[in-house]
């Protein structure tokens, strides 16, 4: 990298490595040859602070210190096509973490940077869902999420030392 390495997301079944950071390019590293295949700039980005790969390694995510989030094809990324199938400009803040949910329906992305600064997106039509955050729950600062195996539960911590449990009613299997 020729920048300050600021996010890194696994891919490929732990075969691949993407990085990002201070120069707003994307590397691709092979891991069994231990070198980087290839290089690109996430368009409109200065920093990188995020990335997330979806489970099936089709598409991935790259969030910036400006709130912007580019979802990727990474087939076509790495042929050259470096521009992103969908834009999110949900979030006015850095972002600080994206997840991709078990099956990649679901893309959460959020800063830590702003009060329930967190949006879940549908990746199938690309739709932030506008009932998240719930208009009656305190999301605070969000740090770190996860979702659970077979995708029915997502958690969330926060800066004020609490970890918040969701139940995705969508997904029958915790």
């Amino acid at each position: 990298m020729n920048g300050t390495a600021r996010a890194l997301s696994f891919g490929n079944h732990g075969q691949e490595l993407l990085s990002t950071g201070g120069d707003g390019q994307i590397y691709h590293f092979d891991l069994r040859s231990m070198s980087c295949f290839h290089k690109g700039v996430d368009e409109g980005c200065l920093t990188g602070t995020a990335l997330g790969m979806s489970p099936n390694g089709n598409i991935f995510a790259a969030g910036s210190d400006s709130g912007i989030v580019n979802v990727y094809n990474k087939e076509e990324f790495l042929g050259g096509n470096r521009k992103p199938m969908k834009r999110i400009e949900n979030l006015t803040t850095k972002v600080d973490f994206i997840k991709f949910n078990s099956d990649a329906q679901i893309l959460a992305i959020c800063s830590g940077m702003k009060k329930n600064s967190m949006k879940l997106v549908h990746v199938p039509s690309f739709t932030v869902f506008s009932n998240w955050p719930p208009a009656n729950k305190a999301l605070q600062y969000p740090r770190c999420l996860d979702f659970s195996p077979g995708g029915g539960m997502m958690a969330l911590g926060n800066a004020a030392g609490h970890v918040l449990l969701y139940k995705l009613n969508h997904y029958r299997h915790a």
